[in-house]
């Protein structure tokens, strides 16, 4: 007698509200939903069932990144559910495919409820400066925050740069934010008395967040304090 195999019948992604989604944030706990079914009336149906997910690279092959084996015994007209949990390391499109004993039943590659996974959006606070002062030079100040959350982002590394109109900006320094999302930068001087610094603050991302540019401040360097 023929093995009666289990037969695919759906999938989508969940959060895990159980809603079906298409975006995400990388680093967040998402779901691929597969529902398989024996339509048989009085055979119960056995077998190997795969799923693999993949990262979109574009131009380049791409990745698979997990994979996730089940044995699957579906008693006669009952359909069973699969979850397979994810978390998206990077910012990316993600796919998967099914396979029952071997053989591809389901891909997702070309369908447009691909997960998207993002990276978070964060916001660049800089400080009005008080001012220039000769000794012990500029001091700038401010914070990177959670767009969302509005909690400070911890460990990021933001440059001070002076605006330039011809030439390409200048990084002045680098400061790295504390636990609360705050930095400080001390001591930045000019290399030219007589003129105006236009300051900014910048950070370029990471993994986790996208990058983020400051509003500026233009100081005036010809009467510097003492």
């Amino acid at each position: 007698m023929k093995e009666i195999l289990p037969q695919y019948k759906s999938s989508r992604w969940v959060n895990s509200s159980g809603e079906t989604i298409s975006r995400c944030l990388v680093y967040e706990n998402v779901f691929v939903e597969v529902i398989v079914e024996n339509p048989m009336r009085k055979q119960s149906a056995i077998g190997l069932v795969k799923v693999s997910i993949y990262r979109d690279n574009k131009f380049m092959p791409d990745t698979v990144v997990k994979q996730s084996k089940h044995i699957m015994t579906l008693q006669p007209l009952s359909t069973e559910k699969i979850i397979v949990s994810f978390k998206p390391p990077q910012e990316s499109y993600y796919y998967y495919k099914i396979f029952i004993e071997g053989k591809e039943v389901y891909s997702q590659s070309k369908d447009s409820s691909r997960l998207y996974a993002s990276r978070r959006e964060c916001i660049l606070i800089l400080e009005k400066p008080s001012g220039y002062l000769k000794n012990p030079g500029l001091k700038v100040t401010g914070r990177l925050i959670d767009a969302v959350t509005g909690e400070g982002i911890e460990g990021a590394r933001i440059g001070i740069y002076d605006m330039r109109t011809i030439r390409s900006d200048e990084l002045l320094a680098y400061g790295v934010t504390l636990k609360d999302g705050s930095f400080s930068v001390n001591g930045l001087r000019a290399l030219k008395i007589g003129s105006k610094l236009k300051v900014y603050a910048k950070f370029n991302g990471d993994d986790l967040y996208k990058p983020s540019i400051s509003d500026y401040y233009v100081i005036n360097l010809s009467r510097p304090s003492t």
